[in-house]
This record gives structure tokens, sequence and C-alpha cells, in this order.
């Protein structure tokens, strides 16, 4: 009795406790507030005004949804930015329901979501070395958010009056170039500053036929696909004002041409103090060689950056004259070659039906084939249509033509297509795109065919570093079942005909497994957060354009990455 009585109270007792639990509620969601975590400041000058820099705040939305509504609360706390630096909001970037005080600015936004408007998630300050400040003197600035049903990580950003600023010593190359070939680079640089760096990242950042020759344990690649690579190298030591320093004599760099290069640039540059890499490869088999700097015995002469205004621009946070801490330099190779081969496609139907062919071309190698300071294609296809059918959809960068290359106003139904590339092509890599075509009869002996070549009036003629013609061009044909249609007969000789027009996009795929769409135009930035001190301080070398476009955007659509 007393052991059913047990029984049937833990019994009692467990159904109670399950009955009792509280089911599992979802995590509340978290968005972070974006911005430096270090500053540094002009000192307060012995007349005139106090030079302001900005600094820029931003909510980022994380999930779920696209959206969260909810009134949005940031405060911007500068009670311990007092006696260092002066704050205010940037009054060329004004933001409605902010109030500002001696100790604080505090702003409201209704709502955050993904891909709002431009600023629409960002609070913009100008801070300054307060009046009586000295070099040396710090502060900070703590930012903290609040909004209902959600949390916001909050962030402290260290004010220094006065810090290192590192000047880059110009290197002189040789421009032309051949594969296998290697040349010196004797980095150097100089703090003009008034405080010392505490490290620093040395930054190489070649296009795809360079490379740097050596390898170090302190310097971490850091891979962006076919358009090449950024090498960090992080120094630790103390860099003073007044000095300047080079490379050890014991730990060279050397960049070295491979058989990839076509017409290339290098990026060098220094970043004072940066922060920790994130998403460093620490798995990398250790060289036993670390990069050492040390004191030039001669001075390295001051002079401006070669590079445009506003792009170099990725130490600002750390250094107090950002713009002349890179330099860029531009190399054509030699006797560079790729091999352009047309790609064409055997689609199949019934009358009245609609199919669809990847049309264009594959650069088989072994240069990479890059237009980065003429801003033009790399290639067009010149797409004859077979008889009996008729186009239904062509891709965004090919134009409509006349059967003799001329213009034409209707760009559906054209009896012929160019279809201009855009500024990159990788090795390998696979350019095409998707044209629809519907069968409208059988065509005894149609042929269609696919050229690829260098961009004229009228169609196309022969790429000058393609080694290889006879693959430049390929016929096909749409097979039309129950009537009659030829066979395919593979490729022939390239024979140029005349064009001219550019145009916005590509499709491509990075190798015959893998499918990818390349944008053209004149590009923009790729990577740049303006928190210039993380692990690719410099930016990524395709967001970048000296007198054109640099790099096209490559999106895969299956595997790899851009």
């Amino acid at each position: 009795m007393d052991k059913r009585i047990s029984l049937l109270a833990a019994t009692g007792l467990a159904a109670l406790s399950l009955g009792a639990a509280a089911p599992a509620l979802a995590a509340e969601p978290v968005f972070p507030l974006n911005g430096p975590s270090a500053l540094v400041l002009q000192p307060y000058p012995d007349s005139g005004a106090s030079k302001e820099r900005s600094l820029r705040y931003e909510l980022a939305y994380t999930g779920p949804g696209n959206s969260f509504a909810g009134e949005f609360t940031v405060t911007v706390d500068l009670t311990k930015a007092a006696g260092a630096a002066s704050v205010r909001l940037d009054p060329a970037k004004p933001r409605p329901n902010c109030t500002t005080s001696a100790t604080a600015i505090v702003c409201k936004q209704q709502g955050l979501s993904v891909g709002g408007a431009a600023g629409a998630n960002t609070f913009d300050l100008l801070v300054s070395a307060a009046n009586g400040s000295k070099s040396g003197t710090s502060g900070e600035i703590a930012v903290k958010g609040q909004v209902a049903g959600a949390s916001i990580t909050p962030l402290t950003t260290k004010l220094t009056v006065g810090g290192p600023d590192l000047h880059l010593g110009e290197l002189r190359l040789k421009s032309e170039v051949t594969a296998g070939e290697q040349q010196d680079l004797p980095l150097a640089f100089a703090n003009r500053g008034t405080l010392s760096a505490r490290s620093v990242a040395l930054e190489l950042e070649a296009s795809a036929g360079l490379e740097p020759a050596e390898t170090y344990d302190n310097c971490r690649p850091q891979g962006h696909g076919g358009a090449g690579a950024i090498t960090v190298c992080r120094v630790e030591g103390e860099f003073l004002p007044g000095e300047s320093y080079r490379l050890a004599p014991e730990t060279p760099l050397h960049l070295k041409t491979t058989e990839r290069a076509y017409q290339d640039r290098l990026r060098y540059g220094v970043v004072p103090d940066p922060a920790p890499a994130k998403d460093a490869n620490d798995g990398k088999p250790a060289t036993g060689k670390t990069l050492k700097l040390v004191k030039a015995s001669a001075a390295v002469p001051v002079t401006d950056s070669n590079m445009a205004p506003g792009i170099a621009r990725r130490a600002e946070d750390t250094d107090l004259n950002p713009a002349d801490n890179e330099r860029s330099f531009e190399f054509t190779a030699k006797g560079a070659r790729a091999d352009f081969e047309a790609v064409t496609a055997s689609p199949s139907g019934k009358a009245g039906d609609t199919v669809a062919a990847e049309l264009g071309f594959r650069n088989k190698g072994p240069a990479v084939i890059s237009n980065l300071r003429s801003g033009q294609s790399v290639a067009r296809t010149d797409i004859v249509v077979p008889a009996g059918v008729q186009v239904t959809g062509a891709p965004p960068n090919c134009r409509a033509v006349n059967a003799d290359g001329s213009d034409r106003t209707d760009q559906l139904g054209a009896p012929r297509y160019f279809c201009d590339a855009g500024l990159f092509a990788d090795a390998p890599g696979t350019y095409t795109g998707r044209f629809t075509m519907k069968i409208e009869k059988a065509v005894a002996d149609a042929k269609g065919s696919v050229t690829v070549g260098e961009p004229v009036a009228g169609g196309t003629k022969p790429l000058s570093f393609d080694p290889v013609a006879a693959n430049a061009k390929a016929v096909f044909a749409v097979e039309v079942k129950g009537g009659t249609s030829p066979s395919p007969s593979g490729s022939a000789s390239a024979s140029p005909s005349p064009s001219a027009s550019a145009s916005a996009s590509a499709s491509a795929s990075a190798s015959p497994s893998t499918s990818v769409s390349a944008a053209g135009g004149t590009g923009g930035n790729l990577a740049s957060t303006g928190s210039s001190v993380g692990p690719i301080a410099l930016g990524a070398l395709g967001a970048v354009a000296v007198g054109g476009a640099l790099y096209v955007g490559v999106r895969r659509r299956s595997g790899g990455h851009a």
C-alpha cells in the first residue's frame, strides 16, 4: 500500500511538473551598432580652429524577416569624452528627432529594415580635439540603443588626441613584365605624427597575374577570387614619430609575375594600429619566418599618394592623415596569351516550341584578361540566329542588329545579336547568356553561329592576345523534331565581322560546371565600410577605379565565390 501511494505521488508530481513546463520562447533579435573602435584626432592648433573628423555609427539589421517595427532610441554618451574631444551632429547629414546636450546626443527612429533609404540607420558626427587638450589625451564615446522586444549591442570608440601619421614610400618598379620574373618590393614608411604606432599592417593587393614570392607567419593571404588577392602582414613594435622604417634585410618581399598576367595592378599601403584580424587563416602551415621592420638609415621621402582622393582613406580611424598611406602601380605583361573559345548549344523541339540555349565564350587561359584602364569590354560575341527560329528573349548585355550588323529598333526576333562582356574574364571562366527561341518551322540546313572577338563597328575582329583562331567561331543548329535540321559541324576559323556598342552585363560560369553572371559598367566600391582597420584595411582590389572601372563583380549561380 505504501509503495502504491509512493508511486502515485511520484507520478502525480511528474505530471504536475510536465504540465507546469512553459513553452520555449523565441530569442529576442539582437541588432549590433557598427562603428570604429578607435579614432585619432589632430591636436588642437596654436591658432585657428581644430580640424574635425567624421565619425559614423550605424544600426545593422539582422533577421528575422526584413524589418522590425518599434521606436529605436540611440544614445551617444559624451561623458568620458570631456576634456579630450568636442562632438556634434554633422549638419551636412541631418537626422530628425535628435536632441543634443553637453553630455549626450539622443536620436530616435521608427523601425529598422534591410535596404532602407540611404542614411536611414546611420548617425553621423563630427569630432575634434577639445580646446586646451594635449597630444596623448584620451577619452571615449559610448553608444547604446534601446527598443522594445529586441536588444542592441553597444559600442565604445576610444578617442586619442594626436596619433601616428604614416607616409608610405614610393616604389619604382618596372612596368613591362614577363611571366616568371620577380621584382624587389623595398617597402618603407615614415611616421610624421605626434605619437607612436604600436603595430602596423603592411598590405599588398595584387591583381590576378601578380603574387608575393615569399610567405611569412605574420602575413595572411586574403583571397578574393579571380581578381587577385590581398596579403596583410602585421608587424608588432613601436614605430616612433620622426623615424623611418623599412623591411629587414633578412625578410625581403618580392613580387612575382605569373602566366595569368595581362594588365595588372599592385596596391600597397601601411595601416597603423590595425584591429585584430577576425578571419585570419590560422590553420595555414607555419614557415618559421616572420616579416620584420627595422629603422631606415635615411629618411623616407614624403610624397603625395598617386591614388584618387576618397580611395586612399583606408586608415582613416588610426592615422592622422590617411590620404598618404597607400599607393598603386600598373603593369603590362609582354606576350600575354589567352584562348577565347566560342560556346554554342544544340537545343531541340517541335515546331511551335520555345527552346533555350546558353551562347557565349570561355577563356581557356592562361592569362586573365581585364581591361582595367580602358573600361572597355574584354570581348564581344557575335551571334547569328538560324533560319526558322525567332528569338523571344535575349540577355540584357546583348543588342539586336540586322543581318548586316546595322542597328535596329526591335530587340526581339532579330537575325543577329552583339553581346558585349564585362571588363574581366577569369581563366578558366565561361561567359554565356541565355537565349530563348521559338521554333517556327523546319528549314533545311539552317545554321547559326557564335563568333568571339574584339568589338568593332559591325561585329568583331580577332583578339590580339588569342593564339588559337580556329575555335573563335562555332556553328550551331536547332533540331526540329519531325522536320529537317542540320547537324552542327563543330568549330570553324574566326571570321572578322564588325560592331560597336557596349552593354551592361553578361552571364558567365567559372568552370564547365559552374555558371556565373558578370556585370559590366564602370563599377563601384566593394567593400568599404568606413571602419578601416579590419583585416583587409585597404579594401578589395575589385572596388577601385583609376580612370575607369577596375573590376567587374562576378556572382556565381552555384558554388564557389566571386
